[in-house]
């Protein structure tokens, strides 16, 4: 039986760097997704996939996608890779979609700290307003009103995509227990060697090629201190105004400037006890509940967890963002 992995994510666990250094490049792998061959082709069918009501799922078209790579080259193993799937507004629907096409995969899901994984997130997407009309696209949104607006939206949004537990048990459930495989982030950036290991028994390639893949890449970088800064300043004054209009060589000039912001270090995300509480209320449980079930040792890594001898949550006190 041919090998299949189907990778949900998770969202900030280097989804992209393995894409793009590793599933993508493989001679030893057939991969399906974005930065993959041809992938603009069927972009909008792995969307629809994801995210569309039956009402209109390319169903005939992402069947075809399937079908194709399963034909071909039986000898290596089939990665579908998406972190969006975490993210789909019909989880379940989109769950069942892909088991419909990859009935005897194993899951791969990489799990991160939500003390860190939420504002990692946060940085790059939540800091900036999108979608938007255009003149409030990208304008500043601080940490808190960010948070407290994904609360609306609680049971599918970018908080929503943190909760390991509940989503995979949809895959559970379909595919079953044995078949979920939990990696974990913080391995990934602490102990490559043993995180490579584990992808290379699920995989079936070599470590050494996944450690040479990986080595030196970090795609999809957190924005800079500077950038944040920027935009929060900009967006409060002379929001829409195109300076370079009214300076000698401005283009050359505004290009420099964010080659500038660019460059600097990655944002620091500082979180409130507030926010540290309402993390905790989050994921405490879920993380709890899933190490109890895969034996992860979340607690290590200092996860949000229900302590067994207090049930206080932990607080998330001793990590930088």
């Amino acid at each position: 039986m041919r090998n299949t992995i189907i990778h949900i994510g998770a969202n900030k666990t280097a989804s992209t760097t393995l894409q793009r250094a590793l599933f993508s490049k493989s001679n030893h792998l057939q991969y399906i997704g974005e930065d993959g061959i041809g992938y603009p082709d069927y972009a909008n069918a792995l969307n629809s996939l994801i995210y569309d009501d039956d009402l209109y799922y390319q169903k005939e078209e992402c069947k075809k996608l399937f079908e194709n790579n399963l034909a071909s080259r039986e000898d290596k193993t089939l990665v579908f890779s998406s972190e969006d799937v975490l993210t789909s507004t019909v989880p379940v629907a989109c769950a069942k979609r892909l088991h419909s096409f990859l009935p005897n995969a194993k899951v791969l899901l990489v799990t991160r700290n939500q003390f860190t994984a939420v504002p990692s997130f946060y940085a790059n997407h939540g800091a900036f307003l999108k979608p938007a009309p255009p003149s409030y696209f990208r304008r500043h949104v601080s940490l808190q009103e960010w948070i407290s607006f994904q609360e609306i939206f609680i049971k599918y949004g970018a908080l929503a995509s943190f909760k390991y537990n509940t989503l995979v048990s949809i895959y559970e459930n379909l595919f079953g227990a044995d078949n979920i495989h939990i990696l974990l982030f913080e391995e990934f950036q602490q102990d490559k060697k043993k995180f490579a290991e584990k992808l290379g028994d699920l995989l079936k390639i070599e470590v050494k090629e996944i450690l040479e893949a990986l080595e030196g890449r970090h795609e999809r970088k957190r924005y800079t201190g500077r950038m944040l800064t920027y935009n929060h300043f900009r967006t409060n004054f002379f929001w829409g105004v195109k300076f370079s209009k009214f300076i000698p060589f401005g283009n050359p000039l505004v290009r420099k400037f964010y080659g500038f912001l660019e460059q600097g270090t990655a944002a620091k995300i500082p979180l409130n006890d507030e926010i540290k509480k309402k993390i905790s209320g989050l994921y405490a449980v879920e993380n709890s509940e899933l190490d109890q079930k895969y034996h992860l040792n979340l607690a290590k890594y200092g996860y949000p967890m229900i302590k067994t001898n207090s049930k206080e949550q932990a607080s998330g006190d001793k990590y930088e963002f």
